[in-house]
């Protein structure tokens, strides 16, 4: 005689109940602005600062404590720049940020010539700049702004800072960028300085992953700057 073990009750429920779904995530057709559409973040530059122009607004509507895209792009971003550049002969500082406390309005990857500057807030400098509003990405050779507003009043520090990339673009002949006014789709004061303050630059949209030809120009534009500020 074969003696079966009696199974207790909600054993028998358990097998007969079917296995989980499993939910599986995939690339949304919004560019993955909701947080965690996204499968694994980007590893290339380009790429890395598309997405953040497609999710960036969406972002933003949340807090910047703890959130993903912001740690992505201060860490990771910045970690991208730096490797871009790895084998330049001259030295430079990169940073990247999407605000402190808050969001930024418009946030950027910088590169900076140390016996020039090492802060946004004022010298010449490289940016790449996230336009929000228009799913966009802006490379730049850049004039500080904060500090010009700071010590010359809203409408005059504006006019000191278009003067600076005048000055800076007519020294650059033949320099193949656009030079006519750039739009970081922010009309906030620190964005005007951007905008006010940028010498040359070139603009892709993000609605390409690949943003084509950004790589190539970001060396054309460190070139610039390079010459433009050896000692």
């Amino acid at each position: 005689m074969v003696h079966r073990r009696a199974v207790p009750p909600r054993a028998e429920v358990q097998a007969l109940c079917p296995r989980a779904a499993v939910r599986r995530v995939r690339a949304r057709g919004d560019g993955g602005r909701a947080a965690g559409l996204t499968a694994a973040w980007p590893d290339r530059l380009d790429a890395a600062l598309s997405l953040t122009a497609r999710r960036y607004a969406f972002e933003r509507a949340h807090p910047v404590a703890g959130n993903p895209l912001a740690g992505f792009f201060r860490r990771d971003v910045a970690a991208m720049g730096r490797a871009a550049i790895a084998a330049r002969p001259e030295r430079l500082l990169v940073r990247a940020s999407t605000g402190a406390p808050g969001w930024a309005a418009v946030p950027w990857l910088a590169f900076f010539a140390p016996q020039v500057t090492r802060s946004m807030r004022h010298g010449l400098y490289v940016a790449v700049f996230v336009n929000a509003r228009d799913e966009g990405v802006v490379l730049s050779l850049q004039h500080g702004a904060a500090d010009a507003l700071r010590l010359h009043g809203p409408d005059a520090g504006l006019r000191h800072l278009r003067a600076q990339a005048a000055a800076t673009r007519a020294a650059l002949p033949g320099h193949g960028f656009r030079a006519g006014p750039v739009d970081l789709g922010s009309p906030a004061a620190l964005p005007q300085g951007y905008q006010a303050g940028c010498a040359v630059w070139d603009a892709w949209s993000a609605r390409d992953e690949a943003l084509e030809g950004f790589d190539a120009a970001l060396v054309r534009m460190l070139d610039l700057y390079r010459l433009r500020v050896a000692p």
